[in-house]
């Protein structure tokens, strides 16, 4: 290992722990007591391994400027102006290389190395958002504040109170210029699927489609299913991958989509996890069948799968990842010239929810009907307002109408003043 790891390591409970590993393997004991502090407050096992790469991001830069941390503080000296603005420019870029392949644990760490693959140049890297930018800086600002008092409590006073000093200072500064995320900035942001896009993905898809990209029957039905499920449930890309065969409901045509953190008998590497409530959904007749035809088909005619209980597996049987669905919809993208390039599965979840609109518009609902169904469909708290997030082309379509309305009123003025 060459480079500061983000490792996720699965202990025989089930428990994934995030654990940042330094050159050599050996982990990186401030950052774990920091990211404990996550663990305690009870958040998601993913939530906190993106903390983990963030930190993975700082300790790799300081360490390319020849910046030990641990040792700076030690000298009552924080972070000069210029290195933090080095830790300003690095999270600007997709860390790829930063998430390894997490390791298997009994009851202690494992430390076995772990090869990261070559980050390619900056020129070459692609930035991610403002809002990525931001939550990475905030964690690393919180970090150095976190150890800049862990190490104070061991200086001798004086040199206690200088480096508190210069940390306040510094951070404050530093915290300044973290790029502020508006809610304003509402154009070109995700949309779902428009109807015509929506027939063509499905169109594209379809087992028998010639413009299927993939070659294996069993593949091919697979994504097709996954595509449908995600258009007819608009469910997050982890809960679709969480699904076990216990979940669908044949004789009463529903499927529960349940929370299961840390689940021992889940073998994937980063396991999917559903965000929001537990709930149960209503299939149409046809879904259901569809499901079980894969189940009890295609997917049971892998004996390597039979031994798994979720829905959705590779074709060597062993349970789907995420980065196998991500891509999925790569491929798609680049065979389907006519579907957004910015499609992926979260924009399935924007289409549900724009044709959820429309149909609750189409069956006269009030606006406090349709958040209540749509929050109790989606596994949102009753009273969230998540869906603004997820309806902006059924809300700007809206607006538009009633624009032209008035546009047209003001005309017929106009008219009669010639």
């Amino acid at each position: 290992m060459t480079h500061f790891i983000a490792k996720q390591i699965k202990l025989q409970s089930g428990e994934r722990i995030s654990v940042l590993c330094r050159p050599g393997g050996l982990p990186v004991h401030e950052a774990t007591l920091f990211l404990d502090t996550f663990r305690t407050r009870g958040l998601a096992a993913n939530t906190i391994h993106y903390v983990c790469a963030a930190l993975a991001i700082a300790h790799r830069e300081l360490d390319a400027a020849k910046v030990n941390l641990l040792e700076r503080f030690q000298q009552a000296r924080f972070l000069t102006r210029p290195e933090l603005t080095r830790l300003g420019d690095a999270v600007r870029y997709r860390a790829q290389d930063i998430d390894d392949e997490p390791v298997e644990a009994a009851n202690v760490i494992s430390l076995r190395s772990v090869y990261p693959k070559r980050p390619a140049p900056a020129s070459e890297r692609a930035q991610v958002d403002l809002k990525t930018q931001a939550s990475r800086l905030r964690y690393i600002a919180d970090y150095l504040e976190f150890l800049s008092d862990y190490v104070r409590a061991t200086l001798p006073k004086a040199q206690a109170n200088e480096l508190g000093v210069e940390a306040d200072r510094r951070l404050k500064a530093f915290r300044a210029e973290i790029p502020a995320v508006s809610n304003r900035a509402k154009v070109g942001a995700r949309v779902g699927l428009s109807e015509e896009e929506q027939t063509r993905l499905i169109e594209a898809v379809h087992p028998d489609s010639p413009s299927n990209p993939w070659k294996a029957g069993f593949v091919r039905r697979r994504n097709w299913l996954m595509v449908v499920v995600f258009l007819a449930t608009g469910m997050r890309q982890g809960e679709l991958l969480g699904l076990r065969i216990g979940d669908l409901g044949e004789k009463e045509s529903k499927l529960a989509v349940l929370r299961r953190p840390d689940k021992k008998d889940d073998d994937r590497s980063r396991e999917p996890n559903t965000k929001t409530r537990d709930r149960v959904l209503e299939l149409a007749p046809s879904i259901i069948r569809v499901l079980l035809q894969h189940i009890n088909v295609d997917r049971y005619a892998i004996k390597a799968a039979r031994k798994y209980p979720q829905i959705f597996v590779a074709d060597d049987g062993m349970p789907l990842s995420s980065s196998s669905v991500t891509k999925m919809f790569q491929e798609l993208r680049k065979v389907v010239p006519d579907l957004p390039v910015a499609l992926t599965s979260h924009v399935m979840r924007h289409t549900w929810n724009e044709r959820f609109s429309e149909q609750a518009d189409a069956l006269g609902m009030s606006p406090e009907e349709e958040q209540k169904a749509r929050n109790e469909q989606q596994g949102w708290a009753d009273n969230s307002r998540t869906a603004e997030t997820y309806t902006r082309r059924h809300t700007a379509k809206k607006g538009r109408e009633l624009s032209l309305r008035m546009q047209e009123r003001l005309d017929e003025k106009l008219k009669k003043g010639e």
